[in-house]
């Protein structure tokens, strides 16, 4: 019985490794003697672009220097299922996608190796330095993947209501709220019951809801999103005002009805009909509104509000990853063929052009504006060039690891404590912040190999202040 176990298993992990593959290294090696470099992605929003690049390369530069690239894309959960079986069994690729694992996780697997051990590893990655985040990109002095995409945030807004609501500039144009106060106002105007027109919509059902119109809020009002670079102490005061925002909207009968059975989802395609006012966006709602859920109005994109307009801090961002180098890559393939494949999927200044393809056709903002900061949009989709521009006011905040295992999310605590007002605001913030003070400081004490002083910046706010 055992033996059939065993058997079903390493069945179940050759056919992973036959449906990604389309050939293996051996076959294509006795075709000329080529290496074939893999690399598997859930990636599918840029596909056709990739695949594309991808064909170039074997044509031209892969011919030339014996490389066959094979790029393959599985999206949802059959590959991280897929992707964790074959490196559990040495089949895995040779680049790997991020697929929800910690890196630390993975270097203690043995599963990837350093990037910055490669051949001309070491100047490839100082052209990140700025962005490069220790833990996130580099752990014990070594760089196992770099910060190649920003995903940036607004307060998107429906220009025709505001418009037709006479919240408009001195020329005539729609004029987005500045200040939370003003984002509450302007609720109000805009909402019209009896045309069932709101001033914003609320998806309180989404898992990320608090996290994505609340916290990630902050760092524009006060410089950090709940912790404190320069102190290394925790702060969610600045959500208060925030959050007293949001009850007074729903208090008003501002928000579009129902908030509770809304996720983001429902929220996206109820703002692209055309009778919700406001809703706080990330950049990857450029294709959600221009393609699953096409909006039937005129809208726009702006900062995110603040708590005073006379102190403002850079917007918070995210970064996404370039691909990790296999161990078992890194120890049976040349190298300089590795690094020029990662470069290919990657690019770099001296070879930008698979930078700014991905930016003219609005599937990726780079890290390094710099790059495509010349190129002029022609036929953009609406909302990308506004979201693109944020990267030059936004920073990804720096936030330590900690686990709240076993007591309430701030999500939960919000919604189940503050918005009913069972507790006030400050009380229902302060017990976090004694929660996550405490979290933080057990789990530094039993991860003893990581350095809390590299979350530490004295210089954090010059970096940061934007007025």
């Amino acid at each position: 019985m055992k033996k059939k176990r065993i058997a079903a298993v390493f069945l179940l992990i050759a056919s992973i490794v036959t449906l990604f593959s389309g050939c293996s290294r051996t076959e294509k090696a006795s075709k000329g003697d080529v290496t074939t470099i893999t690399m598997w992605t859930p990636n599918t929003h840029n596909k056709a672009e990739m695949e594309e690049a991808v064909d170039e390369f074997n044509n031209t530069i892969g011919k030339e220097q014996g490389i066959y690239f094979e790029y393959v894309v599985k999206e949802g959960e059959m590959y991280k299922q897929s992707i964790e079986l074959a490196l559990q069994s040495g089949q895995g690729p040779d680049l790997i996608s991020d697929y929800g694992k910690g890196l630390r996780t993975m270097i203690e697997s043995g599963y990837v190796a350093a990037i910055s051990d490669l051949p001309g590893g070491e100047e490839f990655v100082a052209q990140y330095a700025d962005s490069i985040r220790e833990y996130s990109h580099r752990v014990n002095g070594k760089v196992y993947r770099v910060p190649v995409s920003v995903t940036t945030a607004g307060l998107l807004y429906n220009k025709d209501m505001f418009k037709a609501a006479g919240i408009v500039d001195e020329n005539g144009e729609a004029k987005p709220p500045v200040t939370f106060d003003e984002m509450r106002e302007v609720s109000k105007k805009l909402t019209n019951r009896s045309k069932q027109q709101f001033g914003i919509i609320l998806p309180a059902k989404w898992s990320g809801w608090v996290g994505s119109d609340m916290t990630q809020l902050m760092q524009s009002s006060c410089g950090h999103e709940g912790f404190d670079p320069v102190t290394g102490e925790y702060d969610f005061s600045i959500l208060e005002p925030i959050i007293e925002c949001y009850m007074g909207i729903i208090d008003d009968g501002s928000a579009y009805p129902g908030m509770d059975g809304i996720d983001n989802d429902m929220a996206r395609a109820y703002f692209a009909e055309g009778n919700i006012g406001m809703k706080i966006g990330m950049s990857f709602d450029v294709g959600v509104l221009n393609d699953q859920f096409p909006a039937e109005m005129d809208w726009g994109v702006a900062p995110l509000p603040v708590v005073d307009a006379g102190k403002r801090y850079k917007q918070r961002c995210s970064y996404g990853s370039s691909p990790l180098i296999s161990k078992n890559a890194f120890e049976n393939i040349d190298g300089e063929k590795l690094m020029t494949v990662l470069k290919l999927v990657v690019g770099d200044k001296e070879n930008p052009e698979i930078i700014r393809k991905m930016y003219k056709t609005g599937k990726s903002i780079p890290v390094d504006w710099d790059i495509v900061k010349d190129i002029e949009l022609k036929n953009a989709k609406t909302g990308w060039k506004e979201f693109a521009q944020m990267v030059e006011i936004s920073v990804p905040p720096v936030l330590p690891g900690f686990s709240l295992e076993g007591k309430k999310t701030l999500q939960e605590r919000i919604i189940t404590e503050a918005l009913p007002k069972k507790k006030s605001v400050k009380t229902v913030l302060d017990e976090y912040t004694k929660d996550a003070t405490e979290a933080t400081k057990a789990y530094y004490e039993l991860h003893t190999d990581i350095d809390f002083n590299t979350y530490l910046d004295k210089d954090w706010y010059e970096k940061v202040k934007l007025d």
